[in-house]
């Protein structure tokens, strides 16, 4: 990403967000009405009408198949995540690439006595914090952003300068951000994670590697592949399919979870018979971390 501009992705995520939550409550699968509000003018136009809302909906799945509902889907999955973490005693929450992200205000019930961390690349981080100040006045007390380009700059170094606290369980949100980076980048993020209180936990989505090596066939891999390579935001890292489990357990995560369109199809849409085409090389993981798991945050970050 350009370090002179917000990421265009952060808006057209918003944007899908949006578009869902113009649904009716009995079709919607997620629902976010701050995303609208954090759209730029242009965007803010396509939502016009619902015959508008469709036609741009069937132009995102004609230009990404099954990226408007992965989106969504991925939306309500984290937001249950979140909740599920809050109600098992999280104090915590750091939000990784946090983008146009609502959730420290439309949870702000949930999370009147928890820290937020709002981690994001500075460009980005800049034009959230504007629109957040011009939708509703004050940042709120509990809510700090924390300016990262997790290719450069040390995570431990940045959330401890903020006022992070490695004692206290946390929830970690880390949604579209991993195919963007490499592996360096990921284990860094992922040591720092080791790194906090014992039932700690992180939840993120990664593509398979196949895509990034140009061998998956599954539709709209090459196509997504190509189109974000022309861009200043390529695609660069994935996990080869079958191993996200083994990857987190073997960086020392338990409880690991790990989904893909199948299991998101069958939780939030077809049992409504609203299925739709959820794009099956992007999964989402989670993992937790034990008791034995957790080890100095200054030796996660050893040689970064």
């Amino acid at each position: 990403m350009k370090a002179t501009r917000s990421s265009t992705t952060a808006e057209q995520m918003a944007l899908s967000r949006a578009i869902e939550t113009r649904k009716p409550a009995a079709e919607r699968i997620c629902g976010d009405p701050l995303a609208e509000r954090f759209l730029g003018a242009k965007y803010r136009m396509l939502l016009w009408g619902r015959p508008l809302r469709n036609a741009v909906e069937t132009l995102i799945e004609q230009r990404f198949a099954g990226h408007h509902y992965y989106v969504i889907a991925r939306t309500r999955y984290f937001d249950d995540f979140l909740q599920q973490r809050l109600a098992g005693g999280a104090e915590q929450l750091v939000i990784l690439g946090a983008g146009f992200d609502s959730r420290p205000y439309r949870f702000s019930d949930r999370l009147g006595g928890v820290q937020v961390f709002e981690v994001d690349h500075p460009a980005t981080s800049a034009a959230k914090q504007a629109k957040v100040r011009a939708l509703i006045g004050e940042i709120p007390a509990n809510v700090a952003y924390v300016r990262v380009d997790f290719t450069v700059d040390n995570l431990a170094d940045k959330l401890l300068g903020c006022g992070y606290d490695t004692t206290r369980p946390t929830v970690f949100l880390w949604e579209g951000v991993t195919p963007y980076l490499d592996l360096e980048a990921v284990d860094g993020v992922l040591g720092f994670v080791m790194a906090s209180a014992p039932g700690s936990a992180i939840v993120f989505d990664y593509i398979l590697r196949s895509v990034v090596e140009g061998t998956c066939t599954l539709r709209g891999a090459a196509n997504e592949f190509a189109k974000m390579s022309s861009t200043s935001e390529p695609l660069t890292f994935g996990i080869d399919e079958g191993q996200g489990p083994a990857f987190l357990v073997s960086r020392g995560f338990q409880n690991v979870v790990d989904v893909g369109a199948q299991e998101l199809t069958g939780r939030y849409f077809d049992q409504h018979g609203k299925h739709r085409y959820i794009k099956p090389w992007w999964r989402m993981i989670s993992g937790e971390v034990g008791a034995a798991g957790q080890h100095d945050i200054a030796s996660a970050d050893e040689g970064d």
